[in-house]
């Protein structure tokens, strides 16, 4: 097995953190979507809704934190080992889940402005969104943009953790880059 070099420890708390964090928003999602189109409302309903508000508001903030740590701070480099197209397909998805990690956030904190419905959990509000105007229709496009956004990074998410996994069974040191 080569040597693998792994990423700053706080890199990888930042990682797994954010993993969680989105791991938590995805079924929050789903279920309050379900919840809403059902025309569900009552305590449930905007207890998911807060949360996911929340929880996504935390994941746009750390994002601006990783990216900056991107910058400041190299990631071990690929093993020679890893083909080349191999390294460039790893770069190029997670290139796509940063920007996603981004935009999804993004729509969201300004569907929530145009909506508006800024309330999250304990009665915080979120900031609302510069040049974003209180519009409902407006509100329901970026809410439909979100949600195809979180569909996309859902699928590339699945990918990212077969990759993953495929690293870990092959043991080629790839997965304890991150561990």
């Amino acid at each position: 097995m080569p040597h693998i070099q792994k990423y700053p420890l706080a890199w990888r708390l930042l990682h797994w953190l954010m993993a969680l964090m989105v791991f938590a928003l995805i079924p929050i999602g789903v279920v309050m979507a379900e919840r809403a189109e059902a025309e569900i409302w009552g305590a449930l309903t905007n207890t998911l809704y807060n949360w996911h508000k929340a929880i996504g508001f935390s994941v746009l903030l750390l994002m601006v934190l990783r990216i900056v740590m991107k910058v400041w701070l190299k990631g071990p480099p690929y093993p020679d080992e890893l083909p080349r197209k191999l390294q460039l397909a790893a770069k190029s998805l997670h290139h796509l889940l940063y920007v996603l990690l981004v935009l999804t956030p993004l729509f969201g904190w300004a569907g929530v402005t145009a909506f508006p419905a800024l309330i999250t959990v304990g009665g915080y509000h979120l900031p609302a969104m510069p040049f974003v105007p209180v519009n409902e229709a407006l509100a329901g496009r970026l809410f439909a943009i979100h949600g195809a956004l979180a569909i996309t990074l859902g699928v590339l998410i699945v990918g990212h953790i077969g990759a993953a996994m495929k690293h870990m069974v092959q043991k080629d040191g790839i997965f304890r880059r991150m561990l």
